[in-house]
């Protein structure tokens, strides 16, 4: 793919529009699970003397109610990526960006049902005991390997980008033949990565917030809501360099980046 300037990548075709109907359908699908976990809380009363309980129940249908509204608008975006042309140069710029950009927002999407999930948990007060070992591997999950599997599959996202590059020959190589823009995405998602493992093995000297969920639940979906209006209404004004360009790649790749490791931080300190 970059032979002009000498760039050694994987020369793998990826199909955004068949990969994107099924993002779509799956988001969907996700949408109505979190629509029908919304009611678990109605099956059990929480005791009165027992107000942990109370606020656990309260924050897991708040997060569920971001996730289900993010989990639909997903559905939506995908089901409009599905419908890209990637058969000219622009086209195919258009729907590597926002493939990258939905990326993100169904990952940390999908992170918010395993908040969720652990709120739930803790909100059975008499029970609590019996969930606990569910709920530390929740936790393991919304703190460390869902960041890290989303981190990864960003990477993989931005390399469809490289791959998309418009004006190959401009395109300058890195150590090992590499194209830059991939070295550059791969400081961002390294870095990520140990700050995900940093606050790993801190996580004991994380301050204590209760509200971190419901903080994160109502921040993903305004930015489920900014990535519709960004691609709706400012990708269609922009220049096809621009949307394709590398510096707008590495802004939303540090962004997702950013993103992972305050979802993680916030994770550790709703323990």
């Amino acid at each position: 793919m970059f032979a002009a300037a000498g760039c050694r990548i994987t020369e793998l075709e990826f199909d955004v529009a068949a990969s994107a109907g099924w993002y779509s359908a799956i988001a969907g699908v996700l949408a109505g699970f979190a629509l029908l976990a919304i009611l678990l809380p109605l099956d059990h009363d929480a005791a009165e003397d027992d107000p942990e309980s109370a606020r656990h129940g309260s924050d897991g249908v708040v997060i569920l109610a971001c996730a289900f509204f993010s989990l639909l608008i997903s559905s939506f975006t995908y089901a409009v990526l599905a419908g890209r042309s990637a058969r000219t140069p622009q086209g195919a710029a258009v729907a590597a960006h926002e493939q990258l950009l939905n990326g993100v927002a169904l990952g940390l999407t999908t992170l918010l049902l395993l908040f969720a999930l652990r709120s739930i948990l803790a909100s059975y007060g008499s029970n609590r005991a019996v969930f606990l070992p569910a709920q530390q591997i929740i936790l393991a999950g919304t703190a460390l390997f869902g960041p890290v599997v989303l981190l990864s599959f960003q990477f993989a996202n931005a390399v469809d980008v490289e791959r998309l590059r418009l004006d190959p020959a401009a395109t300058s190589c890195g150590p090992a033949g590499v194209p830059s823009g991939l070295w550059v995405n791969l400081v961002i998602t390294v870095v990520a990565l140990v700050a995900i493992a940093l606050l790993a093995l801190n996580r004991n000297r994380l301050p204590a917030r209760n509200q971190a969920p419901t903080w994160i639940a109502k921040s993903v979906l305004g930015f489920n809501v900014a990535v519709v209006a960004w691609s709706s209404i400012v990708v269609p004004l922009l220049s096809i360099g621009v949307v394709g360009g590398a510096i707008t790649e590495h802004v939303v790749v540090a962004v997702s980046a950013a993103a992972t490791v305050l979802v993680a931080a916030a994770s550790w300190s709703a323990r």
